[in-house]
């Protein structure tokens, strides 16, 4: 089970490696409230609303709405709250392995995260947006996780060496295997493993190769096939979707419109 702190509320967990959850923290009075915690598993979060201060081995900072927030597994801080107005957060817990793996393959010999806080700033707008996506989501969201935590790590997209001929090769057969598989519930672990290279290693040359991370490609290869089965066949989209791999109806309809302009049903009438 994940929790944010020692003891904490259970998170939600879609996946081995992480979970997600929305956390809350009210003081009872106006006066300065501090609360001594330590963290369960590496957390991230974003402040969606209220303000309070932070402090870790590295010393006390603020964090106000649209910070994002950093703790390390087993490290100890505090966290002193202001006033009676309630504090909103969307956190993410993640397994350690995978904690692991990214900073390792960030070139971060210290798995400690390298901050605490970085401040609500038009530059962590994206980061602040995929996380409170992964928190929203009922879905399994490893890439994304994985992209946060190099983001927190310090990494770019850009970072590491270039992907060598062999792993480009391995990648491209992957992308080849999507073709046939898609119906299929492939993860990022075994596409990874299918390239013998670490999840955020493969995600990094997969998208440098295609333009688009493992998962858009996987939903786009969907979407091509579920507009080939509207016009080539009467198969109920419901079951149509289901066939090439959707098992939400309302995100098919949604990624379906989105990626052709139109719904389903109007697909198949022109």
């Amino acid at each position: 089970m994940f929790s944010v702190e020692v003891g904490g509320a259970t998170l939600s967990r879609h996946s081995p490696s992480y979970g997600v959850g929305e956390a809350f923290f009210r003081a009872r009075d106006h006066r300065v409230t501090a609360v001594d915690k330590r963290y369960a598993f590496h957390s991230i979060g974003a402040v969606v609303d209220g303000e309070f201060d932070y402090a870790t081995r590295g010393g006390r900072v603020t964090a106000t709405r649209g910070a994002i927030v950093l703790g390390s597994g087993a490290e100890d801080f505090t966290f002193w709250k202001y006033g009676s107005r309630q504090v909103h957060r969307s956190v993410i817990a993640v397994d350690p392995r995978l904690v692991t793996e990214v900073a390792a393959d960030c070139g971060v010999e210290n798995v400690r995260f390298p901050t605490e806080v970085l401040p609500a700033s038009r530059a962590t707008l994206p980061l602040y947006g995929l996380i409170r996506r992964i928190a929203a989501s009922r879905t399994d969201q490893t890439e994304a996780v994985i992209r946060v935590l190099a983001a927190a790590f310090g990494a770019s997209a850009e970072h590491g060496q270039e992907a060598s001929r062999s792993e480009r090769g391995r990648v491209l057969q992957v992308m080849r295997d999507l073709e046939h598989r898609f119906a299929e519930p492939v993860t990022l672990d075994e596409m990874a493993a299918n390239a013998d290279l670490s999840r955020y290693h493969f995600i990094r040359v997969f998208q440098a190769l295609a333009g688009e991370t493992p998962k858009q490609r996987l939903i786009g290869v969907r979407l091509r096939a579920a507009a080939d089965r509207l016009i080539g066949t009467r198969t109920p989209i419901t079951q149509l979707a289901f066939e090439v791999g959707f098992n939400d109806l309302s995100h098919f309809n949604n990624a379906f419109r989105q990626a052709f302009g139109m719904s389903p049903r109007a697909w198949r009438r022109t």
